[in-house]
């Protein structure tokens, strides 16, 4: 089975899948929208392979948190799909993506995931059972740890798509 927010990127993952023979069924999460294997891969039946195009260490450690069988976090080709499915079909566990460097704590990657997606700072407390205090104070932080300026940057940090994660590394903010 495929799963994606994406009905196209659905269609295409499920005729790609449409011939395989596997030794046991495999569940395929296309992460797009970006986030979707976030809020779906909790209710998914298992085994389960992501695939997914961010890049942030945050996001990638939030999605291993839910601890998919296999997770390919780079640019893959129909080939490397294939691949994967077929490790995770035989029992393998993998992570393929880039090194998972950040310093940030449990409870920050909380409060950012959070706001990626979108939530006030009383939504966040609520949801978190913390005082509106402890989340603008968590914001504070997590903007220092990060180098960004407001609201948008954090979301756009966690999601891979902040200029200062690019590769070329010649865009300065």
């Amino acid at each position: 089975m495929v799963y994606s927010g994406d009905t196209t990127l659905q269609l295409h993952g499920q005729a790609l899948c449409a011939s395989l023979r596997l030794p046991q069924d495999v569940h395929l999460v296309l992460d797009a929208p970006w986030g979707y294997a976030l809020v779906s891969l909790e209710d998914l039946p298992r085994p389960v392979m992501v695939v997914t195009g961010v890049g942030s260490s945050p996001y990638l450690r939030d999605l291993l948190d839910l601890e998919p069988e296999g997770l390919l976090a780079h640019s893959v080709g129909p080939q490397d799909v294939i691949a994967g499915l077929t490790r995770v079909a035989s029992g393998e566990r993998f992570y393929e993506g880039p090194p998972l460097v950040d310093d940030l704590q449990l409870c920050e990657r909380a409060v950012l995931r959070r706001v990626a997606f979108g939530l006030e700072n009383g939504e966040i407390a609520q949801e978190l059972g913390l005082s509106l205090r402890t989340i603008e104070n968590r914001i504070v932080t997590l903007k220092e740890k990060l180098q960004v300026r407001n609201r948008v940057e954090l979301a756009l940090y966690y999601l891979g798509m902040h200029p200062r994660l690019w590769a070329c590394g010649k865009l300065t903010l």
